[in-house]
């Protein structure tokens, strides 16, 4: 029996060694995900011809070199000669570093116009509501909540959140962003709150099931329509 079971383990293995070798053909069509709200660049993308349905990520921990490593990072994921095969692009839009943010959206706004395809994007306290919602009690976990972040000098930036739903088909966990991340000023109404917290290689898998869920969804997504949340901007750029 031990060793029926160690046959089945090594066979799963050998499929998935297998469908890694063979990620990157003619005939993929792949999802591609980019965050960078952090100093950490993250970068997933996911073959959806591929039966084995797997996700293939990295994680740069680059600072502020971005802007010279943004090309060459993508192409360790995916190189270039495959990217007319990206059908649908989706995007961390803040708030974080709104250098990098910025930068990011510039080259997903380009690479979906250039491809012609739809680019998704989403809050990074939004994404990072499928974690630490399952901070709260129990009894609240399906009530609203705050995910809230200190800026020094600047105030609470806060959204609120309440989840939906969880999509089993593309595990993706869906959160209502009742009200999205800004600058608060009545530190009392924000309650019950979580504190933010960036972990980027979750989060990028979080970002790639939202790519998805909006793809099995025939989600449309203009690249026009993609723009940076910068919280403390004196310009305001709620919707």
């Amino acid at each position: 029996m031990e060793q029926a079971s160690s046959r089945r383990r090594n066979s799963k293995i050998t499929i998935i060694i297998n469908s890694l070798q063979n990620f990157h053909n003619s005939k993929s069509k792949y999802l591609l995900a980019l965050h960078s709200c952090s100093e950490s660049f993250g970068v997933a993308i996911k073959d959806t011809e591929n039966p084995e349905k797997i996700i293939k990520s990295e994680i740069f921990n680059i600072g502020r070199s971005l802007s010279n490593k943004l090309f060459s990072c993508i192409e360790t994921i995916l190189p270039r000669k495959f990217w007319k095969q990206i059908i649908r692009i989706s995007v961390a839009k803040g708030p974080g570093s709104f250098t990098s943010t910025r930068l990011t959206i510039s080259m997903a706004r380009t690479i979906a116009q250039q491809m012609d395809c739809s680019l998704d994007s989403i809050s990074s306290f939004h994404l990072m509501a499928t974690r630490l919602y399952k901070d709260l009690a129990t009894n609240q976990s399906l009530n609203p909540f705050w995910i809230t972040d200190v800026l020094p000098r600047r105030g609470i930036v806060a959204g609120k959140y309440q989840l939906v739903k969880i999509h089993q088909e593309s595990n993706f966990h869906e959160f209502y962003e009742i009200i999205s991340p800004q600058l608060i000023s009545n530190e009392k109404l924000i309650n019950p709150s979580i504190k933010a917290s960036y972990n980027i290689e979750k989060d990028i898998i979080s970002l790639i099931e939202f790519s998805q869920y909006c793809q099995n969804s025939k989600v449309q997504s203009n690249w026009q329509k993609t723009l940076p949340i910068y919280p403390t901007s004196p310009i305001d750029n709620q919707k």
